[in-house]
């Protein structure tokens, strides 16, 4: 049961109290925080961080002298916690309140546990359900107010968010970064990517449904069997495959079906918090986890808000504002930066898989050869150790230069599980970071910093982007304490970490050359070039085919103009596929504008990046050099 509807229960109950009881009794919900505090230090059970209160009782008619809580998971008796159940109240120590209270607390347990057993029952029937008319004879001939292009495109929507939810299943920093996020309202469940994908769609849900034309019983079925089919598809369910469409539309027209939807609008599976709770989750984790999928992520909501909008075939003033506000929420979720991200290795992965995935890379072939004659000679240094023979000097430290968006940190990614793979690392996982990752502002918070870092990356490679920033003129810069902290530690855990710097080339040959200790543990250098316009229409189509994007010639024409001006004129901070990717971004944003109040909605509508969906050449090439300059001088 949501927290909600507790709180609807027992505002139910504090509807009927009479007046000769009120001053016993006291709302949870309007209590003070600073009251709330008072009272966690005299009921030293209650966990305010896992249950909300929902009624305080005192026989003494204060809420400075409290005899019992209940809550949304227990009831508190001084020290004392006892799990909401039936007939709790029979307990002798309860003898001591007039019956007449003990008989309004029984009855709101009652009220509390009855609506709990609903809730979980009527969800329940809702998948059950559907079973019961699987054996039906099919009887009715009629055009469909659910049709075949509806389901079809249902379905489409559907076999892609469950092939991502399973992805990001598999994905153990995923997984690991719900939990920091997120706090359980159920103690049993276990986050799954789809309890997350199917919280967001009810939030979209939500957000559009109040504007639509309930009145449209055609558009009012479709949004809700939209809501009702994701539901069961995210649990493995699929109603268009198991039935009809003669017994989906007749399922449609159920009471039964209705009141489930009810319950699914106010289920509540996460509490997010204050800092999350009016975002959508799914392309706020995938943006802090910089995943590709989160331009995916927020296409797919976005395209669900659109067919909730179109369903009457219309789409008003009002709603064409709210889904502008959603696209730019899934565009721009909030982001809360640590300074510090960690990739994990897939432990299904082989040393083939990544050295496929390395010559799959756009462009790169100078670094690509590289990598694979380290690899080449690694190989090798392992037999010879396997044989007893002596090796030559295996330090895998390196420096990466090259301008920002030219691949150094996917490259590093893959090299981190080549070492892996080759028996050098034991876990291969890659730690990023920088100069706000490592440096603090005060003395001697920068050496546990950098500790903290490494500790993480043990086993790894720690990827430290901008390294140059580290080492400054002024020796009493904190990055100079870093760089110290870092070289004693490299030396102390030499067979357990790597360590890969990388920044501009002329800046990365400064940095190595201000300090002995790192000429003597950098002594291999992999150059990264600008990427050239052919290599970046290359990238930009990547990504629109990861996205289920299509560029169409004409549009692909306007991008190559804008990818060659900004290759001419570029400064060496030139974004590269970093451009690339920001460019993608801001065009799908685009797409998504032309396309709001068209219908109806087709796949072809959905997935064409066409020549209007690019911005103009000489205003784009201008806006990129200016900030990289800007960007350059900061």
């Amino acid at each position: 049961m949501s927290n909600l509807q507790y709180h609807k229960t027992t505002n139910l109950f504090f509807s009927k109290l009479e007046q000769g009881n009120k001053s016993f009794f006291f709302k949870g919900k309007s209590t003070n925080p600073l009251k709330i505090l008072t009272i966690s230090s005299v009921f030293s059970s209650l966990r305010i961080k896992d249950e909300d209160l929902l009624l305080l009782y005192s026989l003494k008619e204060s809420m400075d002298q409290l005899d019992l809580i209940i809550t949304t998971k227990n009831i508190h008796v001084a020290s004392i916690k006892i799990p909401l159940a039936k007939d709790v109240f029979k307990d002798a120590k309860f003898n001591k309140y007039p019956k007449e209270h003990i008989t309004l607390l029984t009855n709101l347990v009652d009220d509390l546990l009855l609506k709990k057993k609903e809730e979980k029952k009527s969800l329940s029937d809702f998948t059950n359900k559907f079973k019961d008319f699987v054996n039906q004879k099919e009887d009715i001939t009629q055009d469909f107010d659910i049709d075949y292009e509806f389901l079809q495109i249902l379905k489409n929507e559907g076999e892609k968010i469950q092939n991502l939810a399973e992805d990001l299943n598999n994905n153990k920093r995923f997984s690991n970064t719900i939990n920091t996020i997120v706090h359980k309202t159920d103690d049993a469940l276990e986050f799954q990517a789809e309890h997350v994908i199917l919280q967001d769609i009810i939030r979209v849900f939500n957000m559009i449904y109040p504007l639509s034309d309930t009145k449209n019983i055609i558009a009012d079925t479709k949004i809700k069997f939209l809501l009702a089919f994701l539901f069961e598809k995210l649990q493995g369910n699929d109603i268009i495959a198991s039935l009809s469409i003669e017994r989906i539309n007749k399922f449609v027209q159920s009471e039964k079906f209705n009141e489930n939807i009810e319950v699914i609008k106010t289920a509540s599976l996460f509490d997010l918090g204050a800092d999350y709770k009016n975002e959508f989750l799914l392309p706020s984790l995938l943006k802090r986890l910089d995943s590709p999928h989160f331009a995916n992520s927020g296409a797919f909501l976005y395209r669900i808000a659109s067919l909730i909008t179109k369903a009457d075939g219309t789409i008003s003033e009002e709603e064409t504002t709210l889904l502008k506000k959603i696209n730019n929420k899934l565009s721009h979720p909030k982001e809360n930066l640590e300074g510090v991200t960690q990739t994990e290795v897939d432990e299904n992965e082989t040393l083939d898989d990544v050295m496929e995935e390395l010559n799959e890379l756009i462009g790169l072939d100078a670094i690509k050869n590289s990598i694979k004659e380290l690899s080449n000679f690694l190989k090798i240094q392992k037999v010879r150790e396997e044989k007893g023979l002596k090796n030559v000097n295996n330090s895998l430290h390196s420096v990466f230069m090259g301008p920002p968006g030219t691949g150094k940190t996917t490259v590093a990614r893959l090299v981190s599980k080549i070492y892996k793979h080759l028996g050098y690392l034991e876990k291969g996982h890659l730690v990023e970071t920088d100069r706000t990752g490592m440096v603090a502002g005060y003395v001697g918070q920068t050496a546990i910093k950098v500790e903290e870092v490494i500790k993480t990356s043990l086993d790894g490679v720690l990827f430290i982007d901008e390294a140059y920033s580290l080492a400054k003129d002024n020796k009493k810069d904190f990055g100079n304490e870093a760089v110290e902290v870092l070289l004693k530690k490299m030396e102390d855990h030499r067979d357990q970490l790597v360590v890969i710097v990388a920044g501009y080339p002329d800046e990365m040959e400064e940095f190595i050359e201000s300090n002995p200790g790192l000429q003597s543990r950098f002594n291999r250098y992999f150059t990264f070039d600008h990427y050239k316009p052919k290599e970046l229409i290359g990238i930009f189509e990547l990504f629109c085919f990861k996205n289920d994007f299509v560029l169409v010639e004409a549009a692909k024409e306007k991008l190559q103009f804008i990818f060659d001006k900004l290759y001419e004129k570029r400064h060496k901070s030139f974004g590269n596929a970093r451009v690339a990717r920001n460019l993608f971004e801001k065009i799908i944003e685009y797409q998504a504008n032309r396309i709001v109040s068209i219908t109806p909605l087709t796949e072809e509508l959905l997935k064409n990046i066409v020549e209007d969906d690019i911005p103009p050449v000489n205003k784009t090439v201008e806006e990129y050099l200016r900030f990289q300059k800007d960007e350059e001088e900061a």
